[in-house]
């Protein structure tokens, strides 16, 4: 399909382009092959009566495999404008050249001066170096003749360019060829029910004709935005069950590019410098950009599959226009004592409209209810939730209209531990309403008040971080550890130092709640509390993250644990984390994470499946799972590996060191089930071989051989044993 009404409209009384300089190098037809755009993004009518077949029913990899046209993995060449600012792309991350490692631009093929634009976008994408002095250096409305590879990256086809040369035929402001098409909602997706719940899909009949393509919604719903480093929103025409939402390949849309060192030269766009992007909460507004399937990610879940629809990418400031938005409100987070203040600020949405109420309403053990907040200082409204209790929680949210009758949904819940004047316990920034996995209800924007002694446990360097973990109840109770992240400053901090905090700001990292902007003295210096011993299967099973949340930020030790994996991860990478089990059994595991600069970074390398081990470190959280992390070598002692049934049934072991720690000289037994070739080696704790104890052939049984220790450092170091194919390791100490 080529072209629809809409898309046709753009005109076909435009000039045509001046003649494209060739590009690609070689035969026309041989070693590439000259094409428009739509021929590009085509595919067969087979592939769309497949995708439209599938309905509700459809995945990510029936996508995948249906909209490849035929050009993926040929080299092309085409001429086109180019529709969007080469800075402004912002998916690319920063690279030690102070620039993004690859550009995201948008052109149209010059085709459509005659034929319309149905199918002639592409998003180049720029990442194999002539990004340097060229790519960079284009503008909005700069005709080029592009050479490159048509390849497809998750569910998006892409052209990466070899070369471009710009031909010198400018197209100005009011030239057809670069007004976007004016669509709606409607035009692009279907909708399929699922769970009672509408949710839009591609309208596959239509996806090569707009697939990148420049498009405008006028006067859309916007539904719900919400506020991040990376926004979100998501709009519906008027009328339409169709919904869109957002993409921020834009760095004007989202709010993590602000460092002019991601900017070539330093020229940070005015976007960029004029402040974060903050969508409304909801709204009309004018929206235009480029309609891409880039990303399964969808914050609304609104498509199916999960990313089974267009997003549309505005570019400028400009391209993001609010008609209309109720009232906007911001939270001051800070502690909720029980005086039960609660402020927050509230702007217009629309330009001289006028806030006319905020209403707050809340819920506690006691009961429920709703407060009216007054203004008390320009935008800063403020009110009180009645009859707090210290201890209790509270959970609330507001709501704002202004003197046009729009109206804002609901923010965001917050739920908050009452306070009583300063933190005084860990256990008031970790406790969770229900003892159960969750953030800390205590989070605050500034640093507050904290009258808080403590033990520390740990004192470490992660990456250029300083950070340690304190306690501060001696019977090891739950909600009773929390993470210290100091940043780049080194506080000075040993284990079993008592300190006294006496202010600190409560955030969350990767789902782990710390104390940043501590301030902090010494008082005393001794002993840590002791680790305390618990089984992995305490972290498992249906109270698993309770337990979890728990224990986040103490002191732990597994004895007699099993290694039950050396790279959870394999395949996707390996992060030096390692997992471990009480019971030996996968389904029982715990993470164990090398995050600490003094534990080695390739220690899961000397590990082996089936070895004991007993651990010591702090419970964090990231990605997803509970670790532990020990914070130097001498928190994880090496047993032997372990064994199924008796010598009979297995392949090798290391029965035992002696003397360990060790001054000179140690004799290692080891045992064979069969005759073998025997290799045992010393390593360091970065993984690299610094001894030989014995190679050779032996016979099945029994060996005891003597290790010469006397040339290497004090330190613990791996014995690590290879035979018949298998491998056993134990740790030994040299001490000088």
């Amino acid at each position: 399909m080529r072209s629809t009404a809409t898309l046709l409209t753009l005109g076909a009384v435009l000039a045509l382009a001046a003649p494209a300089a060739a590009q690609c190098t070689g035969t026309a037809g041989v070693d590439f092959t000259q094409v428009t755009l739509d021929e590009v993004n085509a595919i067969s009518q087979d592939n769309i009566n497949a995708l439209n077949a599938a309905g509700a029913d459809l995945t990510v990899d029936d996508i995948t495999a249906n909209i490849q046209g035929e050009y993926v993995g040929e080299t092309v060449e085409f001429t086109a404008v180019i529709m969007t600012n080469p800075l402004l792309s912002g998916l690319g991350s920063p690279s030690t050249t102070g620039a993004p490692n690859r550009y995201h631009v948008f052109v149209r093929d010059t085709a459509a001066d005659t034929e319309g634009p149905a199918g002639m976008g592409a998003q180049l994408v720029d990442g194999n170096g002539i990004s340097s002095g060229a790519i960079t250096d284009f503008f909005v409305g700069d005709e080029v003749t592009v050479c490159g590879d048509v390849s497809f990256f998750g569910t998006a086809i892409q052209i990466d360019p070899v070369s471009i040369t710009n031909n010198a035929n400018p197209r100005g402001p009011g030239d057809p060829i670069l007004d976007p098409v004016v669509i709606t909602t409607g035009d692009i997706h279907d909708t399929y029910s699922v769970d009672g719940t509408d949710r839009s899909q591609i309208d596959w009949n239509i996806y090569s004709d707009y697939v990148n393509q420049f498009v405008r919604f006028e006067t859309i719903e916007l539904i719900q935005g919400i506020p991040a480093t990376r926004p979100n929103m998501l709009f519906s025409t008027t009328g339409d069950d169709a919904t869109i939402r957002s993409d921020d390949i834009s760095v004007c849309f989202r709010n993590d590019r602000a460092a002019s060192s991601y900017y070539p030269g330093g020229d940070v766009p005015a976007c960029v410098a004029d402040g974060e992007f903050a969508p409304p909460a909801t709204g009309i507004v004018n929206v235009q950009g480029f309609l891409a399937l880039r990303s399964t990610f969808d914050a609304f879940n609104s498509t199916v599959p999960q990313g089974g629809a267009f997003a549309i990418s505005a570019f400028e400031d400009a391209d993001f226009d609010i008609a209309a938005a109720p009232p906007i409100i911001s939270v001051e987070r800070t502690l909720l004592t029980t005086e039960g203040t609660v402020r927050a600020t509230v702007l217009p949405g629309t330009e001289g409209n006028t806030v006319t109420g905020v209403t707050l309403s809340y819920s506690t053990a006691g009961g429920s209810g709703e407060v009216e907040l007054t203004n008390v200082d320009g935008d800063t409204y403020a009110g009180t939730i009645p009859g707090l209790i210290a201890g209790d929680f509270v959970t609330y949210s507001l709501t704002a209209v202004d003197d046009q009758n729009l109206s804002t949904p609901p923010t965001a819940s917050i739920t908050s531990l009452v306070i009583d004047g300063p933190i005084s316990e860990i256990y008031q920034v970790q406790v969770t309403p229900d003892g159960g996995a969750g953030s800390s209800t205590l989070i605050t924007d500034e640093p507050v008040e904290f009258d808080l002694d403590a033990v520390v446990q740990t004192a470490y360097l992660a990456g250029s971080r300083y950070q340690a973990t304190i306690q501060d109840d001696p019977t090891l109770g739950p909600f009773s550890g929390v993470l210290m992240d100091f940043g780049s400053e080194d506080p000075g901090l040993s284990v079993g130092d008592q300190i006294t905090i006496s202010e600190a700001r409560v955030s969350e990292f990767n789902s782990t709640t710390q104390l940043v902007d501590v301030t902090f003295t010494t008082t005393g210096s001794g002993d840590p509390y002791p680790a305390k011993v618990v089984t992995t299967d305490l972290f498992n099973g249906t109270d698993g993250d309770a337990t979890g949340e728990q224990h986040e930020g103490m002191l732990l030790r597994f004895e007699e644990a099993v290694v039950t994996s050396t790279n959870p991860d394999e395949g996707a990478g390996d992060f030096g984390e390692w997992a471990f089990s009480s019971d030996g059994t996968a389904d029982n595991e715990l993470r164990a994470d090398d995050a600490a600069e003094d534990f080695p970074s390739t220690f899961n390398s000397t590990l082996t499946v089936g070895q004991e081990i007993t651990i010591e470190g702090y419970l964090s959280y990231s990605f997803g799972a509970y670790k532990l992390i020990p914070t130097e070598a001498d928190d994880v002692v090496l047993g032997p590996v372990a064994l199924e049934g008796d010598l009979e049934t297995s392949s090798v072991r290391i029965a035992g060191t002696y003397p360990n720690p060790a001054a000179g000289q140690a004799r290692v037994a080891f045992e064979l089930a069969t005759a073998a070739d025997v290799a045992l080696r010393v390593f360091d704790t970065m993984g690299r071989q610094v001894a030989v104890v014995t190679e050779g052939a032996r016979v099945a049984g029994p060996h005891t051989v003597t290790a010469d220790l006397g040339g290497l450092a004090s330190g613990v170091y791996v014995l690590r044993l290879d035979a018949a194919g298998e491998v056993a390791t134990a740790r030994i100490a040299v001490v000088r």
